[in-house]
């Protein structure tokens, strides 16, 4: 009779879903309370209940063992930490580069018709890779990631998005009448749409019919075939404030689109938009059918295989556009080109902003015969530190440094700028993402150059990256690493170091010794009180 208990406990133990085994438990159906093992096998599609909660700790690793999806109705709180991720993923990958099945990636969360009763969810410091929104229920091939429709409760902050895909829109993320924060993210290698079967919009992110906050996001090398490498915003405007869109590609609109959308209520501003790229139109961005106003953006570097290498407009729409800089923008086979307007009766109106070439050189019917507002713009070299990300920033001396208007009351920018200084110096702007520093410390611009700071090694990198600097002479120096919004990461070097070349490591770690979340951050070298940036990227 002993014997026979014994046995039918072992039996309950493997079979039964949610039992502990060790480190690990196997899931399915309803779930609900806290997930504190180190690894959650998904064995078979699970939900939420509306009046249950599940908390997900910090650490744990999510791994769906087949084409299943997170059914959110109730209330999920997913916090991670710095250095300790949620981690979503898929246990076999075989088959996930064939978008036409749903082989080789898990199905999405699906956060749907929430009521007002349930308590908000959230992510935050989570890792998602390989979700697969690709169904025979087409409401299910949107939002590889996570798919939200009709809720605002959501919070995603401080995750990585790596490697997501959907077949119609939002290769990770998919928002629809949803009033979501979306903020500190970081976007890379998201793919939206189906060949040229479905022209996809957004390549990382997409919003619909909502005001979600879009804000201190990185979007790096994500694609559709439709409209938007990173981010897509339709039908109604949301705030875009302090994003950077590097390397993003798409038919229209490489890096940012945004389009039909009949009256925009919120600004488009302090965005960093370089290297995209696009087939068709629009590299940099791409504005269909809709008028915002963007302010504060730096948009180079951008490059379109047919035509508008920077900004593009189409559908008679007139965007307001104020301390812009649209430099360095290409088409074709690299001739210049900064702004396109497709139809004459799309004509946006400029002001203070530094566009190569200026009007003169608009392409597209309507710039050929360009009848909008051009007030007080220039268009001289901007005068960037470097064309390093980390050094869009502005020189002390540059064209384009308190160049804008004086009245700035009915702006509202954010208060930061993107590297998360001081928007407002003395009462006034700079043109461009980043406000010129020197009027709070030392004048760059006076100071010899008397160090070198080389490219970091490997980059990107996931285990350590070696900094290398040379000096003319024994100087004091400092390095410390920082992320995209300006704040502290590390200490790695503050002391007298004698003149030549040196070498420093860094971990990827952060100052308390844990692993830094993936994503773009900046090493710091300052040397005779001159500061030199390199661009580290962590995946």
């Amino acid at each position: 009779m002993k014997n026979i208990i014994i046995r039918l406990i072992v039996i309950v133990l493997v079979l039964l879903p949610g039992i502990s085994q060790g480190s690990s438990i196997s899931v399915s159906g309803l779930v609900s309370g806290t997930w504190d093992v180190d690894t959650i096998n998904v064995m078979g599609n699970i939900e939420i209940r509306e009046a249950e909660t599940l908390v997900i700790n910090a650490g744990v690793l999510v791994l769906f063992q087949g084409q299943y999806h997170l059914n959110v109705n109730g209330c999920l709180k997913a916090n991670g930490a710095s250095g300790l991720l949620i981690h979503f993923t898929m246990a076999d990958t075989t088959g996930f580069n064939n978008d036409t099945i749903p082989d080789g990636g898990w199905k999405s969360i699906r956060i749907e018709n929430l009521p007002p009763t349930v308590d908000s969810t959230i992510f935050n410091y989570c890792h998602f890779t390989f979700g697969k929104a690709v169904d025979v229920d087409s409401t299910h091939s949107y939002g590889g990631a996570i798919c939200t429709r009709n809720t605002n409760k959501i919070r995603i902050s401080n995750c990585t998005f790596q490697n997501n895909y959907s077949y119609f829109n939002g290769g990770a993320i998919f928002l629809e009448q949803s009033n979501a924060r979306i903020e500190h993210n970081y976007f890379t290698d998201n793919n939206a749409g189906n060949g040229w079967n479905y022209y996809g919009y957004g390549g990382a992110v997409c919003t619909d019919w909502g005001e979600p906050l879009i804000q201190n996001n990185t979007f790096y090398q994500n694609s559709s075939t439709g409209i938007a490498g990173g981010l897509c915003v339709r039908f109604t405007d949301c705030p875009v404030y302090n994003n950077t869109f590097d390397n993003n590609f798409s038919a229209l609109g490489g890096g940012f689109g945004i389009l039909h959308i009949d009256t925009c209520h919120h600004i488009i501003a302090n965005n960093l938009i370089i290297n995209n790229g696009a087939t068709f139109f629009g590299a940099g961005i791409s504005n269909n059918d809709c008028s915002p106003t963007y302010i504060n953006n730096t948009i180079c570097n951008n490059h379109c295989y047919g035509a508008a290498g920077g900004f593009y407009c189409k559908d008679s729409v007139a965007p307001n556009l104020y301390n812009n800089i649209i430099f360095g923008n290409t088409q074709y086979g690299g001739e210049t080109n900064q702004v396109r307007l497709m139809d004459l009766l799309s004509q946006p109106n400029f002001y203070y902003n530094d566009i190569e070439g200026g009007k003169e050189n608009f392409g597209g019917e309507g710039g050929i015969a360009f009848s909008g507002d051009y007030e007080n713009n220039i268009k001289t070299n901007p005068e960037f530190e470097s064309n390093d990300i980390s050094d869009f920033a502005l020189k002390y001396d540059s064209p384009c440094v308190d160049a804008v208007t004086p009245d700035i009351s009915g702006f509202e920018l954010p208060q930061f700028d993107l590297a998360g200084n001081p928007r407002v110096i003395n009462e006034k702007i700079d043109i461009g993402a980043f406000e010129n520093q020197s009027l709070l410390g030392i004048d760059r611009g006076t100071m010899p150059e008397n160090a070198v700071f080389y490219p970091p090694s490997p980059n990107p990198s996931s285990d350590f990256v070696q900094l290398s600097f040379s000096m003319k002479e024994n100087s004091e120096v400092n390095i410390t690493l920082i992320d995209l919004k300006g704040k502290f990461v590390k200490s790695l070097v503050n002391q007298i170091i004698p003149a030549g070349t040196h070498q420093v490591s860094w971990d990827i770690s952060n100052n308390n010794g844990n692993r830094v979340v993936p994503g773009v951050y900046f090493a710091k070298l300052k040397v005779c009180n001159v500061i030199y940036h390199q661009k580290i990227v962590v995946n």
